[in-house]
């Protein structure tokens, strides 16, 4: 019985946030307001209850002053004298008036209240005028009431010879207070609400550029790599949002060059299979006996298989280039010996189309640099046989090396066919061809260059190509000095 597989869910589903960041902005925004208004009403409101307080208290001291030095003689009196002198001062002054004796007696009240009088006042106020200090605090009574004390000592031929204590009330001054506190309270709420407001509109046009963004991305997630978002805000958002768009084109073009790589190997691949299908099923319908012919059909069908080989190592190699997490182990490699070297490999080649190699190294014949010798190997290799490839017989090739300022530079110029301006700028891209008969004819896989390119990058180097058709072509390969043995 067949085991049935369910495919995973490769896309998450899209959740709703509970909180959007629309709200989470506004809340944001209307919390702060109602701080700020929140700290500014209570220190205006005690403000206002200081200046007040001080205005109070500095009026009603000076009242207390002008009683203190006015009745300097009857005050202490204890006669009718005296309490009417400070009944006339309590009405005017709208305010009620003790008189205190040396020894913190009441001696004389405004109110006309027996039953203070002679009682001993034991405040720290009393105390201190009896010292010669003026005084001022504030009390809250047991009905609630808040009321102001100010006292001033009374000096007779300068001598304390009692105080004098004015008790005001503080209802109106908190009464107004209380006003102004209402007051406020509307005009914040007011101002909260446009704050509420106000940040809603602005949380807005913060959170859409986010939205869209959001969107975007999870389009691409899906697959849609053509996503790409339009903001005009040059803020953080919009370098952002620059930043996906360019990540967004990035993804498509990789995606697209996957594409065509897929496309481009499986169309190589497909030439040499079928020729294998052909000519094994030549073999299969033919009745020949003849083992000559068997032994040409099967030597056909090697070259196919080695063709397709050669294909699928040179695509396993530029696919190991193109990893960059696979770091490049450097070594300071002999330039003139490893050319000598690859010069001894195609030498055959070179020789049977009559084809002379010319090397020139440095100003002593060899130099050391930093490279990677296999990749070296194998930049300088596809270069000088894609020249061989494509030089006429007795044409030349020139193999020049030489350091230039922090870089070596690596040329190889031959003399043959060249190449045409328009096929120059896709020489690199994977299974270009200029001329594709030609090149299968030569056993070309159509990744050469494309590989040596990945190898020269890999080196953090350049390569660069001129041609003219019918004169020849020329590469140029850059390779920077770089410090350490891995890259």
């Amino acid at each position: 019985m067949p085991l049935k597989l369910k495919r995973k869910n490769l896309h998450k589903a899209h959740i709703k946030p509970l909180i959007r960041i629309r709200t989470k902005l506004a809340l944001t925004y209307l919390l702060v307001v109602a701080v700020i208004l929140l700290i500014m009403n209570s220190q205006v409101i005690r403000a206002l209850e200081n200046n007040y307080l001080e205005e109070e208290a500095a009026k009603t001291l000076a009242n207390a002053n002008i009683i203190a030095l006015a009745g300097q003689n009857i005050l202490l009196r204890g006669d009718p004298n005296s309490s009417a002198f400070i009944r006339s001062y309590s009405e005017e002054m709208e305010a009620r008036i003790l008189v205190i004796n040396r020894n913190k007696l009441v001696t004389a009240d405004s109110f006309d209240e027996n039953w203070l009088i002679g009682q001993t006042l034991t405040y720290e106020e009393v105390d201190a005028a009896l010292k010669g200090e003026e005084r001022t605090s504030v009390y809250r009574l047991k009905s609630g009431e808040r009321v102001l004390y100010a006292i001033t000592p009374v000096i007779r031929e300068e001598k304390i010879v009692g105080a004098v204590m004015l008790v005001t009330n503080l209802e109106d001054i908190y009464t107004n207070l209380e006003e102004i506190r209402r007051l406020m309270l509307i005009y914040s709420i007011a101002g909260g609400v446009l704050a509420l407001l106000a940040s809603l509109i602005l949380a807005n046009q913060l959170a859409n550029p986010v939205n869209k963004l959001a969107a975007a991305v999870r389009m691409v997630t899906e697959g849609h790599l053509n996503q790409r978002v339009k903001l005009k805000s040059r803020d953080e958002i919009g370098l952002l949002a620059e930043d996906f768009n360019e990540m967004a084109a990035r993804l498509e073009e990789t995606d697209r060059t996957l594409r065509n790589f897929m496309a481009d190997a499986s169309h190589e691949l497909k030439t040499p299979l079928s020729s294998i299908k052909v000519l094994s099923q030549s073999l299969l319908d033919s009745n020949e006996q003849d083992p000559a012919v068997y032994r040409d059909f099967l030597q056909d069908i090697s070259s196919e298989v080695d063709r397709m080989a050669a294909l699928v190592n040179d695509m396993l190699q530029l696919t190991k280039l193109q990893d960059t997490d696979r770091p490049i182990k450097l070594s300071n490699l002999h330039v003139g010996e490893q050319i000598k070297h690859i010069k001894a490999l195609v030498q055959g080649d070179a020789q049977k189309k009559g084809i002379s190699i010319h090397v020139n190294v440095g100003t002593g014949g060899d130099l050391a640099w930093p490279l990677n010798q296999d990749l070296f190997t194998c930049i300088l290799l596809n270069l000088v046989s894609n020249a061989i490839r494509f030089t006429p017989e007795g044409g030349k090739i020139f193999i020049t090396a030489y350091e230039e300022g922090e870089s070596l530079v690596l040329k190889v110029q031959d003399t043959g066919i060249g190449i045409s301006p328009e096929d120059l700028p896709y020489i690199f891209d994977r299974f270009y061809r200029v001329d594709s008969d030609r090149n299968r004819e030569t056993g070309g896989t159509g990744l050469g260059l494309a590989i040596t390119r990945q190898a020269v990058l890999r080196h953090g180097g350049t390569i660069s190509v001129d041609s003219t058709p019918g004169e020849g072509t020329t590469f140029e390969v850059r390779f920077p000095l770089i410090s350490g043995d891995h890259l």
